[in-house]
């Protein structure tokens, strides 16, 4: 009994593993931290002790991680009205492209029809209507 509470003592005293010898000297077995002046020897060792949880720890770590969360759905979400921002400029573009291009057609056609005296100016506003493609929807 005695022993036991040696042991007890012993492993309560440290919070690092440590070495505990037991000894056995005349039937009689006792506990020390030195080791045994005579008799049988037995190195026990006493592990650590588990390390404490830190509550607060953990609550600071849940808290980051809550913001880095809400940081990243931020991001996301600018990422994204970006994304049908530029969608829907290059469907504008489009639009005016496709535009210009049958603008262009159809100033083509006319100057084909047109007769000698206006072809000279129907020319030019094909001329014209390329360049205004060219210069809108080509770069």
């Amino acid at each position: 009994m005695k022993a036991l509470a040696l042991l007890l003592l012993a492993a309560a005293s440290t919070a690092s593993a440590q070495t505990v010898y037991k000894c056995v000297q005349d039937g009689q077995t006792s506990y020390s931290e030195a080791p045994c002046a005579a008799g049988q020897l037995q190195i026990i060792e006493v592990p650590p002790p588990p390390p404490a949880v830190d509550k607060g720890a953990a609550t600071r770590q849940e808290r980051v991680a809550s913001q880095l969360e809400s940081v990243r759905k931020q991001r996301e979400a600018r990422e994204d009205q970006a994304r049908a921002r530029g969608a829907q400029q290059a469907e504008v573009r489009e639009k005016r492209c496709a535009q210009l291009r049958l603008e262009q057609k159809w100033a083509a056609q006319d100057a084909v029809g047109a007769a000698d005296r206006n072809r000279d100016a129907a020319q030019l506003k094909v001329r014209r209507a390329g360049e205004k493609l060219a210069i809108e929807c080509l770069h």
